[in-house]
């Protein structure tokens, strides 16, 4: 992976391959028995703890959790509130809210997305969701109002 394909957190290979062997492992245990598409996932926190997840489907589909998302919740559960890089096996784009729920604590997260030769490209949240909407939106609203109020 050349420097340029790296977004602005550089993660050394090694790191990388340890986040896909995790989401790989996650994927074992994803209990997917409507779409048949098992799916896990593994996020980087910022102290380099690797979380994992699995997709679990429900029948009510709607209810369902994607591998990202459970992967999520297991390192948010753990305290974590800083990411580095999400790998996802097998690799799919996540969803428009996955997008959301990462970028909730970060755009410059990376995700891990896998190229034709068996390497590995990073991109970050900023390339796969444009014009995001993140706490800093409600930031500048509130700033806005309080203005409105004093002046």
């Amino acid at each position: 992976m050349s420097a340029e394909e790296r977004p602005s957190q550089a993660i050394d290979d090694e790191t990388i391959q340890k986040l896909v062997q995790a989401a790989k492992e996650a994927e074992k245990n994803a209990y997917a028995p409507y779409s048949n598409k098992p799916q896990g996932a593994a996020v980087l926190s910022a102290d380099g703890e690797i979380f994992s997840g699995a997709a679990l489907e429900f029948c009510t589909y709607g209810g369902s959790i994607s591998a990202e998302t459970a992967c999520l919740i297991h390192a948010t559960s753990a305290g974590k509130r800083r990411f580095k890089a999400l790998a996802i096996h097998p690799f799919d784009w996540p969803a428009g809210v996955v997008r959301q729920y990462f970028v909730e604590f970060g755009a410059d997260i990376s995700l891990v997305v896998p190229q034709k030769d068996g390497g590995y490209k990073l991109m970050s949240w900023k390339e796969i969701l444009p014009e995001y909407f993140s706490p800093v939106n409600l930031e500048v609203v509130a700033d806005e109002k309080a203005k409105q109020l004093k002046g």
